[in-house]
């Protein structure tokens, strides 16, 4: 007797990729954000795609939580920046790490260029850019 495997499609609009080296950095958004812990940097980017990302990071933020979220790529000089969402989050069995994945609200059209930059070139999500410092966190 075979048993079926069952999944959950997909249902995401867009292709995932991911970026070697590539950090996070977010702070909650919203009209009370500053009582929060303020700005949470450098955790590890696992995916992201035209429409949202997946990160790791120490918090737990349920679905719903809006962030202001910057993804530092080491082939650009500054980071890419987002208003974005919680969509999902789960803890990582052992650890004190959550997987967070977020769904973008609102970008600049320079991160819409930078981001389909990196979609299209397997080289600027490999490579190291050793020039500049992070741009501040804002969203456009």
């Amino acid at each position: 007797m075979m048993i079926a495997e069952t999944r959950k499609p997909d249902r995401r609009k867009n292709d995932r990729f991911s970026m070697e080296r590539s950090k996070v950095s977010h702070k909650k958004s919203g009209l009370f954000s500053f009582l929060g812990n303020g700005l949470n940097m450098n955790n590890p980017l696992v995916n992201v795609s035209k429409g949202g990302a997946q990160f790791v990071t120490d918090e737990y933020m349920p679905p719903g939580t809006g962030l202001v979220l910057q993804i530092d790529v080491p082939a650009f000089v500054g980071g890419m920046c987002f208003k974005s969402e919680t969509v999902w989050a789960r803890k990582i069995p052992g650890k004190k790490a959550y997987r967070i994945g977020v769904k973008f609200l609102k970008c600049d059209k320079e991160t819409t260029k930078r981001l389909n930059t990196l979609r299209g070139d397997v080289f600027f999500r490999t490579t190291k850019n050793q020039i500049g410092k992070p741009a501040k966190l804002k969203v456009g």
